[in-house]
């Protein structure tokens, strides 16, 4: 026990230790200047067409056509380096392009109905006639994700980098969900990244943080449901079972095949269930057509992280406290999940391990008693590398988890009701790149 004196304060031992591991481990970080939240509503019974053009019209009056163009053109350059089977020339890239916008016609019909709107907004306000809004390419490059994990590999050594997601369960039983959304390029998609409370029938169903250049079957979902659940999408692209090695034409297949969703399509079917338990079996159950990782908490203390495999069916459920033998020492009330399937080992040296281990380090600092929503969002602010990780640079994976590649901070609790705006203490969207500090080793060398 601890008296005070005097005005002496007596801080217990396991106090002052947190203090000085997160003094450590953060104290090199520099702020980083941040977006305006914009919040949109949306009507999830209008149609795919309309249902995002007032969105789009009043984010490219405010904030301009380039940070779509931009990030277009990007995502059209890294399908040209990765796979110039497909894309290397131009009657290449045309002829792939003509096939994936007929089968999206066919079996995604919703995914070109938005496309369409989004062109048409672009062509409104940019008033050139850019290839790169044409149908066929657009429908193209918004698919990055699905036809680049068909790669010649089994890998993440390409572009775009990937997403941290966290649960952590409190002393009190309840689960906090963090989020780093990562992707490139980063500048512009952060600057077309806003929030939208999706309503049906006039009450508010959920809100979510979507960079506005993908449609919804697309989209890397950050979401939360109050008083259900919270969701998060991160990218899997390497491991068992993953697309990696299929030709172009068995992907097409895969994306015709009857009932088969992408990942928005199914973090959006999650979306719209009442429940934890119901957003979980549609996460588990539903045929999809890449890997992915989704990040569930629910507002009843559960959790969990659902890896589904690229082969059309299967899931794996790692859930809050279940046993640690099968996630890398992870201990019970925490699930810390990057790019990289959470049986496999820090000692693997696999990419995204070493910013697995450096959250876990900063977490289990923290404790489990201690855990409240500023602590855990001081992790997601760790600009600096961690010690012994600092050589990781290609791909990168120093530690870092604010990293050049981060659009967004935040943290979610789907226990609270929501505001009326986003809460700004937990929601950063940041305008300018973050930058990668060099490790901390002990606070020893820490002046305080």
């Amino acid at each position: 026990s601890c008296l005070i004196r005097s005005q002496i304060i007596c801080v217990s031992f396991a106090a002052m230790r947190r203090f000085f591991f997160l003094v450590a481990a953060l104290v090199v970080a520099e702020p980083v200047t941040e977006h305006e939240i914009l919040l949109y509503e949306v009507d999830v019974e209008v149609a795919p067409s309309e249902r995002y053009a007032r969105v789009l019209a009043d984010l490219l009056q405010r904030r301009g056509p380039e940070a779509f163009i931009e990030t277009y053109e990007g995502w059209n350059f890294w399908l040209s380096k990765a796979m110039p089977e497909l894309f290397g020339n131009r009657s290449l890239a045309e002829a792939t392009q003509s096939k994936w916008l007929a089968t999206l016609n066919i079996s995604h019909p919703k995914v070109v109905a938005e496309l369409v709107t989004i062109a048409s907004s672009l062509r409104a306000v940019d008033g050139t006639d850019n290839p790169i809004l044409e149908l066929p390419a657009l429908a193209t490059v918004v698919s990055l994700y699905p036809i680049l994990n068909t790669a010649a590999k089994n890998s993440t050594d390409t572009k775009p980098s990937a997403c941290t997601s966290i649960l952590a369960r409190q002393a009190d039983g309840k689960v906090l969900h963090g989020r780093s959304l990562d992707y490139e390029p980063r500048d512009p998609m952060a600057k077309a990244t806003v929030a939208i409370d999706f309503h049906r029938q006039g009450r508010r169903l959920y809100r979510c943080l979507h960079p506005m250049q993908y449609p919804s079957a697309l989209q890397w979902f950050t979401c939360v449901r109050p008083g259900a659940f919270s969701l998060s999408v991160n990218a899997r692209s390497q491991g068992v079972e993953t697309e990696h090695n299929a030709s172009f034409d068995e992907l097409l297949r895969r994306m015709s095949a009857p009932g088969v969703e992408l990942l928005g399509e199914l973090a959006e079917r999650a979306m719209t269930a009442e429940s934890y338990e119901d957003a979980l079996a549609e996460l588990i159950s539903r045929p999809v057509v890449s890997s992915n990782y989704f990040i569930l908490a629910g507002a009843q203390g559960q959790g969990a992280v659902v890896t589904r495999f690229g082969n059309e069916s299967s899931a794996d459920v790692w859930a809050l406290g279940s046993s640690s033998h099968v996630s890398d020492g992870q201990p019970p009330w925490l699930r810390v999940q990057t790019n990289v399937d959470h049986w496999v080992s820090f000692a693997s040296g696999a990419y995204a391990t070493h910013r697995r281990q450096h959250a876990l380090d900063l977490f289990e600092g923290i404790g489990q008693h201690s855990l409240d929503k500023d602590s855990f969002l001081d992790v997601y602010f760790t600009t600096t590398a961690r010690a012994g990780s600092e050589q990781r640079r290609a791909p990168e994976d120093t530690g870092v988890i604010l990293r050049p590649t981060t659009i967004a901070s935040l943290v979610m609790d789907p226990n609270t009701s929501l505001g009326d705006k986003p809460d700004l203490k937990y929601w950063h969207v940041w305008a300018e790149t973050p930058s990668i500090q060099p490790a901390v080793t002990s606070a020893a060398t820490v002046q305080v």
